[in-house]
């Protein structure tokens, strides 16, 4: 399914909604505005693209404790924003969405689920590391076999950028032990910046 609305604010940028290979619905939403579809099936699966993720344990989570946790990661939700979650294993997402957009899925007839790229980042099978670009934003996810080692969404998706963190986080993590996966926006550009380090670094 792809979809594109309608700019329903004039300040605000087109909202677009397409089919992931990953199998989920994925929605960009900058600046409060919202594409719906009117043909959506009952059930859909929301990929939120937004630099306030926050992973948290699932035996450490507590729901009134939610702003908090985004606040101490430097991640504090705004007065139009509002918290959605989402779990995968032992792990929830915390993101921080605009309410508008939140109000207009649930004013609809859809059971919406969330997800985020850092939960679909974490492998169960090896060592890996998914780096994957949507917009202004690069979700990096490390994982031991389905243990997460380490997530984090940078707000940029310049390749020059990508490739200081990733040598950074080699110093800590030796992810030449790791099978490192690009995907997204700029895909080829940074995995050209980063195989000369990593030579276990393809595009996916």
């Amino acid at each position: 399914m792809k979809v594109t609305g309608n700019n329903i604010n004039s300040a605000s940028k087109i909202v677009s909604t397409q089919l992931l290979l990953s199998g989920h619905d994925f929605l960009m939403a900058e600046n409060h505005a919202l594409a719906l579809d009117p043909n959506a099936p009952a059930n859909i699966t929301i990929c939120i693209d937004s630099a306030k993720t926050v992973l948290v344990p699932q035996e450490l989570y507590e729901p009134a404790l939610a702003e908090g946790y985004m606040a101490v990661n430097d991640k504090a939700v705004d007065d139009d924003e509002c918290i959605v979650t989402a779990r995968k294993g032992e792990i929830v997402a915390l993101m921080a969405v605009s309410r508008r957009l939140v109000q207009a899925f649930d004013n609809q007839s859809w059971k919406v689920t969330y997800t985020s790229p850092l939960l679909d980042g974490i492998v169960s099978y090896t060592k890996a590391v998914r780096i994957k670009t949507i917009a202004q934003n690069t979700y990096v996810t490390i994982s031991d076999n389905g243990s997460l080692q380490y997530a984090e969404v940078f707000a940029t998706t310049d390749p020059t950028n990508i490739a200081f963190v990733m040598n950074k986080l080699g110093e800590v993590f030796k992810l030449n032990r790791y099978e490192i996966r690009v995907s997204g926006e700029n895909a080829g550009e940074i995995v050209e910046n980063l195989k000369d380090a990593f030579n276990n670094c393809k595009e996916a």
